[in-house]
């Protein structure tokens, strides 16, 4: 008897269980007021990131301990005082997505169309993990260069 309620449970369960994933799936929906955000990072992995792509090579970063002396020329913008202001998810689209827009209007921070950037893609290269963190280094600069004594 005690076998026979267990058997009916199971193929009960069983039944609801199939009847339930016959049922149409509703679609995603965006949460109402739903926008990304970069979630924060560890800015001395940041610091640590911007080293091994190199970075320095065309940004310059007073303070930071990396080379003075730019190898490409100085082809990217100094990355203070006013990067550290801007928001954390345009700093990241500016890396992902380095042709969207250009801060500054300097010719040599464009590409030979005088329309995109100069800068390479690091897609390929940086790990989601790198980039949000670079973010984080880039934002913890001080606002103004300190003033040299």
């Amino acid at each position: 008897m005690r076998s026979a309620r267990h058997a009916v449970a199971i193929v009960g369960c069983l039944l609801a269980w199939t009847a339930a994933a016959e049922q149409p799936a509703a679609p995603p929906q965006l949460p109402q007021g739903w926008k990304f955000t970069l979630p924060s990072g560890d800015a001395e992995a940041g610091k640590i990131a911007f080293r091994k792509m190199q970075c320095y090579s065309c940004h310059k970063v007073p303070g930071a301990d990396f080379p003075e002396a730019r190898t490409s020329g100085g082809a990217g913008p100094d990355l203070v005082p006013a990067y550290s202001k801007l928001p954390r998810e345009f700093l990241a689209e500016s890396i992902i997505d380095s042709h969207q827009y250009i801060s500054g209007a300097l010719e040599h921070y464009q590409g030979l169309d005088l329309k995109s950037s100069k800068m390479g893609d690091f897609s390929t290269l940086m790990s989601v993990r790198e980039l949000v963190d670079i973010v984080a280094f880039l934002k913890q600069l001080p606002p103004k260069a300190a003033a040299p004594r």
